[in-house]
């Protein structure tokens, strides 16, 4: 258990565009660890090329992680491409939790996306690409179900519903100040609890690109 098996990136593809993601192995230790660096890298030098669209390379990621996969492992994954001068963000949701989002003047709110197929779980499926606009001041929040699935003492589960509520009651405030809040929210919650899974969460405020 002292080596994760969730991974996030994020990273420029040309002077316009940020890809990023979060995603999360199934299982854990050295075993879940090796498989994600497999995903990363499939998925980051397919992003790079700039050769195909996302729903292409999350078909072909898939195919490739389904070939010598002795272990079963799969991988649930949230990829997306923002446009840094639009705000467009083209996507897919491999099996993922929903995003979360916040408009200008509303709350944080899930927001309702096709889950599709986990990766590596069977090959040939096809992945759908989805899609959204962020404007200024909007802000984009993915992370892996050791987030909602902390579990306390009392074997009571975090959920979506705390986590909405925290986050929709500390403003203002910025990405890192979010982030360590929640954390510090999920330690409270466990307590004595041991720790049920791997927690990884990533942020993105959104700032149009300027001449």
């Amino acid at each position: 258990k002292e080596v994760g098996g969730d991974f996030y990136d994020f990273y420029m593809t040309n002077l316009d565009t940020l890809n990023f993601l979060v995603a999360d192995v199934s299982g854990k230790g050295i075993p879940a660890a090796m498989f994600m660096m497999r995903a990363e890298t499939l998925i980051k030098s397919l992003v790079q090329t700039d050769e195909m669209p996302l729903d292409k390379i999350m078909t072909t990621v898939n195919n490739e992680l389904c070939n010598n996969n002795e272990a079963q492992m799969f991988v649930t994954c949230w990829c997306g491409i923002l446009d840094i001068k639009t705000g467009h963000v083209d996507f897919v949701n491999a099996g993922h939790n929903k995003p979360i989002i916040k408009r200008k003047n509303k709350g944080f709110e899930e927001i309702d996306v096709a889950k599709n197929f986990v990766l590596a779980g069977l090959e040939g499926i096809p992945y759908r690409l989805e899609s959204f606009d962020l404007k200024e001041g909007d802000e984009i929040f993915i992370y892996t179900d050791g987030v909602t699935e902390a579990t306390s003492k009392a074997k009571k589960l975090y959920g979506v519903n705390r986590l909405l509520n925290y986050m929709n009651r500390h403003k203002p405030y910025t990405s890192k100040e979010m982030l360590k809040g929640i954390m510090k929210e999920l330690d409270e919650f466990q307590k004595n609890a041991e720790q049920a899974d791997d927690i990884t969460m990533l942020m993105i405020r959104y700032k149009p690109k300027t001449k």
